[in-house]
């Protein structure tokens, strides 16, 4: 045993001499950085923590502030979304200011009346909402931005109780607000009207009770009517605000390719007073082209959302949905309009407008052409026309033959030697239809009464 700790003594004390092994250096050099490494990240995040915090509190009193602003505005017209930028500590704040009205979620209307779109008296103005978000510079990952929110009560502000308040609300194809379209009002009433802001509203103060007419313009505009400017009449009631509302927007160009099916190598003939038709659920539109002739029109139409079905003419029997399906060996007859196409507010879009094709061949009567629409006999399931459709082609028939495009239904073809002694009936004989006929079921009777009847058949 004595032998045994002599031994470790010795060795220990070889080690003394020696001093520390470089291994030895290394692991407490790595505990070292191991402890370091913790020590700073730890003050790294309380420093972070610590700005964070501190940068936190001034974007709640930013965001404060800017809510007393908000409450302090005399005019909530005029109290708007924006945005500015603060630099505070070394460290640069973002102020955003969103608004909107508080509206009934059943109405139209999104400035704050309680009526929807088109005119209502006795409206009474609702809260407007006001959110601020404040965000700065060198935000700690998943950091949320400091917000804040209020409704401020526009009805101390703006209501007189001997006078009345118009508000005017302006919504574009989307649904959403339309900004900087003007409108006026006659007689003249209130206070200077401005333009639409971005949510489209604005207002006129302190009207004298009455009648007045309310427009709105913007060049290139068009409402849901197809109007490029549009008015409508209100009554305005002492200490209430009548509430008016349109649907506007910047115009989309639908380029009409009419009579689209005609076979190849075929240029037919439009009549001068050709009328287009284009039809959604708000409505159906008689339309004269703004521009274009030929088979080539454009038109320029309110951008709906949904787009528009379009068929040429404006008879029943133009509309292939208004034939009624019929029974026939091999299936069914049914009328069909081609889908719908939309265009973006001031965008372009293309819709194809078939049409029937008739020729005629030359002979007496003179060279200029019309034609008139024909109803089907009394009792006929058939769709016809409500009033009677003249068509005018102009001089277009020479000695040979002519192919000209007509709405679907039936038509009578009267020639004249001038624009106004078109009286001569073209006989049947005159009359054929291209190869192939466009549509299929094109016929002509003896009486030279053309009928373009657009169905197909539709298998079981």
């Amino acid at each position: 045993m004595r032998a045994l700790l002599a031994r470790a003594r010795a060795r220990h004390a070889g080690r003394s001499d020696a001093g520390i092994t470089l291994a030895e250096v290394l692991v407490a050099m790595l505990i070292f950085a191991i402890i370091s490494t913790g020590f700073i990240a730890t003050s790294i995040t309380v420093i972070s923590v610590t700005r964070d915090s501190r940068a936190r509190e001034v974007a709640a009193n930013l965001a404060a502030e800017e809510i007393d602003l908000a409450r302090d505005t005399e005019d909530l017209f005029t109290l708007l979304d924006g945005s500015r930028s603060v630099s505070l500590n070394g460290d640069t704040f973002h102020v955003t200011r969103t608004t909107s009205w508080v509206t009934n979620p059943d109405q139209d209307f999104s400035c704050g009346g309680a009526g929807g779109i088109g005119a209502a008296a006795g409206g009474t103005l609702r809260y407007k909402r006001v959110s601020v978000a404040v965000t700065w510079d060198n935000m700690r990952d998943g950091a949320r931005a400091v917000r804040s929110d209020t409704v401020i009560n526009p009805g101390a502000k703006l209501n007189d109780p001997t006078l009345g308040t118009i508000i005017v609300s302006v919504l574009n194809g989307a649904g959403t607000g339309s900004k900087d379209v003007a409108v006026s009002t006659s007689p003249s009433a209130g206070s200077v009207i401005s333009p639409t802001d971005a949510q489209g509203c604005t207002y006129v103060l302190k009207v004298k009770p009455q009648s007045y007419t309310v427009s709105i313009s913007r060049s290139g505009y068009v409402d849901s009517n197809q109007q490029s400017s549009a008015s409508q009449t209100v009554s305005v009631v002492a200490g209430q605000s009548t509430t008016v509302g349109f649907q506007y927007d910047k115009a989309a160009v639908f380029t009409a390719r009419l009579a689209s099916t005609a076979p190849a190598g075929v240029a037919p003939k439009i009549a001068t007073n050709m009328k287009t038709t284009f039809t959604n659920t708000y409505g159906i539109f008689n339309r004269t082209a703004d521009s274009g002739s030929g088979t080539t029109q454009k038109f320029n139409l309110h951008p709906f959302s949904q787009g528009y079905q379009a068929y040429a003419g404006t008879c029943d029997a133009a509309d292939p949905m208004q034939w009624p399906d019929e029974a026939v060996a091999g299936g069914t007859l049914h009328g069909e309009r081609l889908p719908n196409v939309a265009a973006a507010p001031g965008g372009a879009a293309t819709v194809d407008v078939p049409m029937g094709l008739v020729q005629i061949t030359g002979g007496s009567g003179g060279s200029y052409l019309k034609a008139v629409s024909v109803n089907p006999p009394k009792g006929s399931p058939l769709p016809g026309c409500a009033a009677v459709e003249t068509l005018t082609f102009g001089n277009v028939l020479g000695g040979g033959t002519t192919v000209v495009a007509l709405p679907y239904g039936s038509w009578q073809l009267y020639r004249g030697t001038t624009a106004g002694t078109q009286t001569t009936l073209a006989p049947a004989s005159s009359i054929s239809f291209p190869a192939p006929a466009v549509p299929q079921r094109s016929t002509v009777a003896a009486d030279g009464t053309v009928t373009l009847d657009p169905r197909v058949v539709v298998a079981p």
